[in-house]
């Protein structure tokens, strides 16, 4: 089996891989006059290498893995534009941006005065949408189908401390006429079309201070807003506000300097102090209205006394082989299968493989051995070969376990997979597979990494599962919360406190095949009964999930 070799595959097309920049094209240079003239663009991004020629257009991609799962692009062609913009640089005019703005961001006119945008990323062309206006303020948008969704302006704000994201590409010509660089989203407000911060390298989202949200005045303006602080830590988002205007561009036409809407922005939470007035809606919700801001875990004899809420610890602990990762793996599934839930996940006691095979096994309620016994071809083709694979790559995000992890690192990654993926619940299975270098008591180190967690989950509104063994078995006896190794505050910090416990038979010494789940601690009102309770749970071996028992 010839191994896959991505430099060999950039050789076998005539690209040298020196570094990123620019260098001659394969494909067109030889035949050209000026043949050392560098007009090929080669970047690194964080699944593959791209390539765009200037002169000839020739684009591409090669993947550093190989795997027929890797999301291939459509590269645009140069789009054409009129050479005569007349009809389109009056129009800015009105708008208050000026011809040099246009010609900075490459805009271009098509048929139909139809305005093109086209969308850069390190000086390739990967997208082109275009807008159509059809009068009494209504308008059509299109663009390049099956292309890479990118920020549009990104190449500008490569050496910005701070990042300003607006609703259209007009607003950021309006910022970018008084000197503000600044990035528009390319599809709307909707979360899941937030795809152009997933195609942002970590390296980019990482170097900045600030993230400045100057969305729309309206109720689209405001979702996007909402959605795009949900994907960033609170405490480096502002948020601007324009007022009697609706946009930049209303604020640019009616002759407003627009760096003082930007340099005051305010911080969402303003140093983390907050009023009752600013959460009237929240506090009425709570105290009366009906609370719809949970999610069910999946078993109705387990909502009777849990709800699952985001900003929120749960410790997970129990004997081993008693199932707590079983249990936590099956909860994960649920929440995907339900709310559509991105899960990131330290499994450190997994293999890449099994870790798979769980998942796959438990969304599919289809054990793996039945799959075999119908043939190696077909199970692969079943497995690997279709829409779940890519399905649940995309939702089961991993650590990877050949390193050591400590505590802050993970709390980093989390921040910057929020970011770009939307995480929502974080998984540490389990602790003392950490990188746990406690100079001082252990009980002590504890308490300050469960502080940390609970920050963490409030600060990205995500839910934090902490996997935790017990002290040594006291023989059968079920453990408690202050059972786990090394400190009380397992029990005292978390919000949610589960043991998941399997009685072994008196007779036979095995153990059951119906997990106990045993909820020892329920914070407050808000996330359940703080009273508690049992539910046994029952493993259909034949599906690979945990069910209820009875009604």
């Amino acid at each position: 089996m010839v191994m896959y070799d991505y430099r060999q595959k950039l050789n076998e097309i005539g690209i040298i891989l020196d570094k990123t920049g620019k260098q001659t094209c394969p494909q067109c240079s030889e035949k050209r006059k000026n043949k050392s003239d560098k007009c090929l663009t080669v970047s690194f991004e964080r699944d593959a290498i791209l390539y765009y020629c200037h002169h000839c257009g020739w684009t591409g991609s090669v993947f550093y893995e190989e795997s027929k799962f890797h999301k291939q692009y459509n590269r645009p062609a140069n789009f054409k534009s009129k050479e005569n913009k007349s009809p389109l640089i009056k129009y800015f005019a009105k708008r208050g941006i000026s011809e040099n703005t246009l010609n900075k961001y490459n805009i271009g006119l098509g048929d139909n005065n139809t305005i093109i945008f086209p969308y850069y990323k390190n000086g390739i062309l990967v997208n082109v949408k275009t807008r159509t206006n059809l009068g009494d303020g209504k308008k059509t948008f299109t663009q390049t189908k099956d292309s890479e969704k990118t920020f549009f302006g990104i190449d500008f704000v490569k050496d910005d401390e701070n990042l300003i994201i607006v609703e259209g590409e007009i607003d950021v010509l309006s910022l970018a006429e008084q000197g503000i660089n600044s990035v528009s989203v390319p599809q709307g407000g909707s979360d899941k079309k937030l795809e152009c911060l997933s195609n942002c390298s970590n390296e980019f989202l990482e170097k900045f201070k600030t993230f400045i949200i100057a969305t729309d005045n309206d109720e689209v303006g405001y979702n996007l807003r909402e959605n795009l602080i949900s994907r960033f830590p609170k405490d480096k988002c502002k948020i601007v506000k324009w007022g009697r205007y609706k946009d930049a561009n209303e604020a640019l036409i009616a002759g407003e300097d627009l760096h003082t809407y930007i340099n005051n922005a305010e911080y969402v939470g303003t140093d983390g102090i907050v009023m009752f007035k600013e959460k009237w809606d929240e506090i009425y919700n709570e105290l009366f209205g009906e609370d719809k801001n949970f999610y069910n875990t999946g078993w109705d004899n387990l909502d009777k006394i849990i709800k699952i809420k985001t900003g929120y610890l749960m410790v997970v602990s129990g004997y081993p082989s008693r199932g707590k990762s079983t249990f936590v793996d099956n909860l994960l599934v649920n929440l995907t299968k339900k709310y559509g839930f991105k899960h990131l996940i330290a499994s450190f006691e997994n293999t890449m493989g099994n870790y798979y095979k769980t998942i796959y096994e438990m969304y599919n309620q289809q054990p793996f051995w039945k799959l075999i016994n119908e043939g190696k071809e077909k199970a692969f083709e079943k497995i690997m070969g279709t829409s779940d694979f890519f399905f649940i790559s995309e939702h089961f995000i991993l650590f990877d376990n050949n390193r050591m992890w400590n505590i802050d690192d993970i709390c980093k990654c989390t921040e910057l997979e929020v970011i770009k993926h939307g995480i929502k619940t974080l998984v540490i299975d389990p602790y003392n597979r950490l990188q746990n270098d406690y100079k001082d008591r252990e009980d002590k180190y504890i308490g300050s990494i469960l502080a940390k967690l609970c920050t963490l989950a409030k600060r990205l509104d995500i839910l934090i599962i902490f996997v935790a063994h017990p002290k040594k078995p006291d023989g059968e006896t079920i453990p408690t919360m202050y059972s786990i190794s090394g400190s009380g505050d397992w029990y005292n910090m978390s919000d949610y406190g589960i043991i998941v416990h399997r009685e072994r038979d008196n007779f036979t010494q095995k153990l059951s095949n119906n997990p106990i789940i045993h909820i020892q601690k329920v914070k407050n009102f808000s996330i359940g009964d703080p009273s508690g309770g049992k539910i046994e749970l029952f493993y259909n071996a034949n599906k690979r999930i945990l069910e209820d028992i009875g009604g």
